[in-house]
């Protein structure tokens, strides 16, 4: 499945609460009552990956109505701003950066007074509740200080920002990926804990390194020393996950900083720069190999490919 996108600031104001309700209640099951006689405006991307769903809101002030679940789904919330979710009269105070199961055992009510977001992954509760410590692991709010939270928040992230259509084989190694992170994060029992770490974490590390890589291919700091500080693990760590891809750091990173240069080729706003000067900007410094890779990847010179650009 695709990434689902839509903007109320694409719809008529009349027509907003009823896309919203068709679209996002697809995936929280929640109903749905926006505060104050200002507009509705919502930010919505979801994405179904094998048996788990993610969704992002970015919302103007609301109150969402949760009946108990039927389908016996675990919601984890990461919260992005301040409010209260009341389990009939268990107030639960939720601050920018927490991780909580959101109850579904029961009717809850949650409100939300200032604009703000929440990451939602609906996990089945079977896929979980077996691996983790304790049922009473659920009921604890957790923090995106909390390393494996971190972990589970930007792997779902990375998930949605990747537009790409996602085999279906490939969805359950993604799924499987995130429920080992949740139940990390959640109090994993000893034997699910080595499985988490070993697949979900290791995972969720390498994405968030190739994230990492992918915002900083111009930086000239970038190296395995440096990414391996950064990330809070040692270089052979790093070096180990590539490995495991079958590439290397090295590679990845020379396959990023080609693809970003044949994209810069047909970019109006570098036609004035020579092909040298954007190899040297993107981070290559030896302007001869940089020409023998870029002919091995794409079979084509740079100047072939700025031709070819500009003639069509």
């Amino acid at each position: 499945m695709s990434v689902v996108q839509f903007s109320t600031r694409d719809t008529a104001e009349n027509l907003r609460r009823e896309l919203v309700e068709a679209v996002y209640n697809g995936h929280v099951r929640t109903g749905l009552d926006f505060h104050g006689e200002g507009p509705v405006e919502i930010d919505v991307a979801l994405r179904g990956v094998g048996d788990v769903h993610i969704a992002f809101a970015n919302t103007t002030p609301v109150t969402l109505v949760t009946p108990s679940d039927e389908e016996d789904l675990l919601y984890l919330s990461v919260a992005g701003g301040n409010g209260v979710h009341d389990a009939r009269g268990e107030d639960l105070y939720i601050r920018p950066g927490d991780v909580n199961v959101m109850r579904r055992d029961r009717t809850t009510v949650t409100t939300v007074a200032e604009r703000s977001s929440c990451l939602s992954i609906a996990i089945p509760r079977r896929l979980v509740v077996d691996r983790i410590s304790s049922s009473d692991n659920l009921l604890k709010t957790r923090s995106l200080r909390d390393p494996a939270a971190h972990l589970l928040n930007s792997y779902a992230v990375s998930l949605l920002h990747n537009h790409v259509d996602i085999p279906e084989a490939d969805q359950a190694v993604f799924a499987a990926h995130l429920v080992d992170l949740a139940v990390l994060m959640l109090g994993a029992k000893r034997d699910s804990g080595q499985q988490a770490r070993k697949n979900g974490v290791r995972a969720a590390r390498l994405q968030a390194i190739k994230a990492d890589i992918a915002a900083h291919l111009c930086d000239p700091r970038l190296s395995l020393e440096w990414l391996s500080r950064r990330h809070g693990i040692s270089v052979p760590y790093v070096r180990a996950l590539f490995y495991e891809e079958g590439t290397s750091f090295t590679d990845h990173v020379t396959a990023e900083r080609l693809d970003h240069v044949h994209g810069l080729l047909g970019d109006p706003g570098f036609r004035h720069h020579t092909i040298a000067a954007i190899a040297l900007m993107v981070g290559f410094g030896d302007i001869s190999w940089f020409n023998q890779v870029f002919r091995r990847r794409f079979q084509a010179t740079p100047s072939d490919i700025r031709q070819s650009i500009v003639s069509n």
